[in-house]
């Protein structure tokens, strides 16, 4: 892996992230509304608690309060791979309630993947919110709140599938983990990656051999494009490193 792609990449993945930011007036608007969701939810359900490594087998809706987990497809020879990563304030296992509610075309229905290769997996200890699917539907109808939230957590499930599918397997491995690594990389400094991002999770994510995942990390230690500190790992507040990550993004 060269060093000049290394910092190529890494100065566009920095810039795509500073575009996607939003403002004061934004995160003041997502904190009144998560409050007012919270509200809601609390009054049709209960709180459920899901320790981390723990999958999610009951057909409930789910709203993710703490923590973090991954919507995970088991394949039928006991492959696992990673589609989505959920964050507080994201609705889950809403689909079976939509798919009843409104009619889908007979083509959707006939590709549609038998949901037990589905599952929720907490990569943290996560605190839920739980709804029954008919009390969820019946206050759905004459909601504008649990509206707005199932729009926003569909607008943003479809955003990170893209995300995911734009990242091609048919790109280089190294700027397939990159771009990974400057979407869930925190925004404020020292930068640090989640500790739940292991080795094994991202091959799992990307489909990129374990060891490939290794050697990839330590060139990029090697660079000082990312350092260790305490437990985890951070991309530096530096020019040159985070300018290497973005760069290498691209």
């Amino acid at each position: 892996m060269p060093y000049h792609n290394a910092n190529t990449t890494a100065h566009a993945a920095m810039r795509h992230r500073n575009d996607m930011k939003y403002g004061p007036e934004a995160l003041s608007a997502d904190t009144k509304y998560t409050t007012e969701y919270e509200s809601l939810l609390h009054s049709m359900g209960e709180e459920f608690l899901l320790p981390r490594g723990k999958v999610l087998r009951e057909n409930h809706i789910y709203y993710l309060q703490e923590g973090r987990c991954a919507l995970c497809v088991y394949g039928q020879c006991g492959e696992t791979s990673t589609l989505i990563y959920f964050e507080p304030g994201r609705l889950l296992n809403f689909l079976p309630s939509l798919s009843r509610l409104y009619p889908l075309h007979p083509m959707t229905r006939r590709r549609s993947v038998p949901r037990k290769f589905f599952a929720v997996r907490a990569l943290t200890n996560c605190r839920f919110l739980r709804v029954r699917h008919e009390i969820f539907i019946k206050a759905f109808a004459d909601s504008l709140p649990l509206h707005s939230l199932m729009v926003r957590s569909l607008t943003e499930n479809i955003l990170n599938l893209l995300t995911h599918a734009f990242n091609s397997p048919l790109l280089p491995a190294g700027q397939r983990i990159c771009r990974l690594l400057a979407d869930i990389m925190d925004d404020q400094p020292p930068h640090a990656l989640p500790r739940y991002m292991t080795y094994p999770e991202i091959s799992t994510h990307l489909s990129i051999h374990p060891i490939t995942v290794a050697k990839i990390f330590k060139t990029l230690r090697e660079k000082r494009i990312i350092r260790k500190k305490d437990a985890g790992l951070t991309v530096p507040m530096s020019t040159g490193c985070t300018a290497s990550l973005e760069a290498w993004k691209n």
